[in-house]
């Protein structure tokens, strides 16, 4: 009933469509609320003043209150009268309030509180070009009063003690430079504020339109993202066939006609068939590359201990070869898909034998810790390093450390590492230093959620 009562005072006094966080929007908020509550309160101060009125035989006062009270009822009720209206009616008032009880009280009554509680409250909720209305009406009233008093024409009851023309200027001239005071300070306050709401105002604004712009940059990002993946797959494809028949004619070249070749001639057409495979792995990276997109379809869960011996399985001859010695703790299931994991440590392991010491075993193991939200991985070996200056430079697109002659690869594996990782929701770093292996941990959410 009470919200009922207060949403219908809103709706009829406030002007629709205001843009709220203004001073003035402010303002008529502040006058509207201090309607919801005078009316009740009102009704509850009526009744003893109606009885007050009635023993003291002022009827005039009691007439006042009766139509001042129906005088609330009316602002505050009936639609389609504008909001300045209502305000300088409330006033009226509230006004004539004090008026009528100085006039019927006396000076010790509560007519000059009704004056100066006015003059804040007019202070409050009108313009500031107003602002010296109050102070001028409290000047004119207390002069007003002080000829009635002059005159000895002031009606006194039992309330009040006797009036004079000393204690009248004493009493209202506090009144005057209160008044006065509001009326040069509380402008002043509200200046500060609205220049404060007008900055945050400009501020939210300009932020708005930052957030639009960064919306509309990501989404442009986004589309030339998805053309360049598209592209490259494309290219990367299309790329295939032509070194495929350009490797093909090369090795026909070599056999019907290498006896016609003196040793140099062989070694271009090395050089030249290497250079077409070289570029075939280069392509079949980008490919991998490209297809590493944002997760799509519904989540499994994964058993990285049997992914792990599949991959052992895959570098089979390089473990043999190399006598390398591939450990782990127990691994976790993983919801997620199975071929980017597998990609994941593929690339990761892989790494780690290619730069292996020389005629030293490599020792990988996979360490394992759970957190609340996600699994943290760490792949130790004990190969040749990393110098803490390359660790941004080795997750980038065909960077690679080394010479080709030392070390075979594209430069693509990490980059394909990072990818993953960042798609799947988590964050990979390194730690090393030359000569003294390295640790590359990775961190991936408990549960991938498809997007």
């Amino acid at each position: 009933m009470l919200e009922k009562y207060r949403l219908y005072i809103l709706k009829t006094c406030l002007t629709p469509h205001q843009p709220s966080g203004t001073l003035s929007y402010w303002r008529d908020y502040l006058f509207v609320s201090a309607l919801i509550f005078v009316i009740p309160l009102c009704t509850i101060a009526l009744i003893p003043g109606l009885y007050l009125s009635y023993l003291s035989n002022l009827w005039g006062l009691l007439i006042f209150d009766c139509m001042a009270f129906l005088g609330f009822i009316g602002i505050a009720g009936i639609p389609g009268i504008p909001l300045s209206i209502r305000k300088w009616i409330f006033i009226a008032i509230t006004y004539m309030a004090g008026f009528f009880l100085i006039y019927f009280l006396g000076n010790f009554g509560p007519g000059l509180l009704y004056l100066l509680s006015v003059s804040v409250f007019m202070l409050l909720v009108l313009p500031e070009k107003y602002a010296f209305v109050s102070f001028i009406l409290n000047l004119l009233t207390c002069i007003f009063f002080g000829w009635l008093i002059y005159r000895e024409d002031l009606q006194q009851s039992y309330f009040s003690s006797t009036v004079d023309i000393q204690s009248w200027v004493a009493i209202s001239s506090n009144l005057v430079f209160l008044s006065a005071m509001f009326s040069i300070l509380i402008p002043m306050l509200f200046k500060g504020l609205r220049q404060s709401l007008e900055e945050q105002s400009q501020l939210e604004t300009a932020l708005k339109r930052q957030k639009e712009k960064l919306k509309q940059s990501l989404t442009d990002l986004e589309t030339k993202n998805n053309e360049l993946e598209h592209f490259t797959y494309v290219a990367s494809h299309d790329l295939q066939e032509p070194l495929r028949m350009v490797t093909g004619f090369l090795q026909l070249l070599e056999k019907k006609y290498g006896h016609l070749l003196d040793a140099k001639g062989k070694t271009y057409i090395n050089f030249a068939v290497d250079g077409a495979q070289r570029m075939r792995q280069l392509i079949l990276d980008l490919l991998a590359y490209s297809r590493v997109k944002k997760i799509d379809g519904k989540a499994e869960p994964v058993d990285f201990n049997q992914l792990l011996e599949e991959i052992k399985l895959t570098f089979r001859p390089e473990i043999k070869r190399l006598k390398a010695e591939i450990t782990s703790d127990t691994l976790p299931i993983v919801h997620g898909h199975s071929s980017f994991y597998f990609l994941l440590l593929q690339n990761l392991i892989g790494n780690a034998l290619k730069y292996s010491k020389a005629n030293i075993p490599p020792k990988i193991h996979i360490y394992l810790e759970e957190r609340e939200n996600e699994w943290l991985f760490q792949v130790e070996d004990n190969g040749i390093g990393i110098d803490p200056a390359y660790f941004e430079k080795i997750f980038v697109l065909f960077q690679r450390l080394h010479q080709r002659k030392e070390f075979e690869g594209t430069g693509m594996g990490l980059a394909i590492v990072k990818k993953i990782i960042t798609s799947l929701g988590g964050e990979i770093w390194v730690k090393s230093s030359p000569g003294e292996g390295a640790v590359f941990l990775f961190t991936l959410p408990k549960l991938v959620q498809a997007a």
